[in-house]
């Protein structure tokens, strides 16, 4: 009697068997290499320890206040950053099989969607926030844009593209 494996992929320790499985991971895996490059870049750029990184995220919703709230604006700032990492995954995986094109060459893909990402948040979600305003400065426009098409929009495209091929 013959096995049959489930659609998705199973090998290795990530997998991709169900949508919630490939959403799963999809965030973990960008959300992790996405604050780990945040908390790298601002803190050789602007001197921010990781909790400082947190609570800046926080104040985009709580504002000011978020920067004298300690570990819980730090945690709230944790949790806002992996809903939205969340969403995009979700949009992206949502995306894939209705759009033909992202699936013809997916490592463009997933780097053309983390430029996008990094050009919503920047243009819709930052602006229309509580994040206190700051000039801008090109060298960390260009390390933003470079990791999230490296570190965001690429692992979603390929843990995507991993589901989607096995269906």
């Amino acid at each position: 009697m013959a096995i049959s494996q489930k659609q998705g992929s199973s090998t290795g320790f990530i997998k991709t068997e169900t949508p919630t499985q490939t959403l799963f991971w999809s965030t973990i895996i960008a959300g992790n290499l996405d604050a780990l490059a945040g908390c790298i870049v601002y803190f050789l750029l602007l001197g921010l320890n990781p909790i400082q990184v947190l609570q800046f995220i926080a104040s985009g919703i709580h504002g000011q206040e978020a920067f004298s709230g300690g570990l819980l604006m730090a945690f709230a700032g944790l949790i806002y950053h992996f809903v939205i990492v969340f969403v995009a995954a979700f949009i992206f995986y949502w995306a894939y099989p209705r759009i033909p094109l992202l699936s013809k060459n997916v490592i463009v893909t997933g780097l053309v969607f983390g430029v996008g990402i990094w050009l919503v948040m920047n243009l819709l979600v930052l602006p229309n926030s509580n994040i206190p305003q700051a000039p801008f400065n090109t060298t960390k426009a260009v390390l933003e844009i470079v990791w999230h098409a490296a570190l965001v929009g690429l692992p979603m495209a390929l843990i995507t593209d991993r589901y989607y091929s096995k269906k």
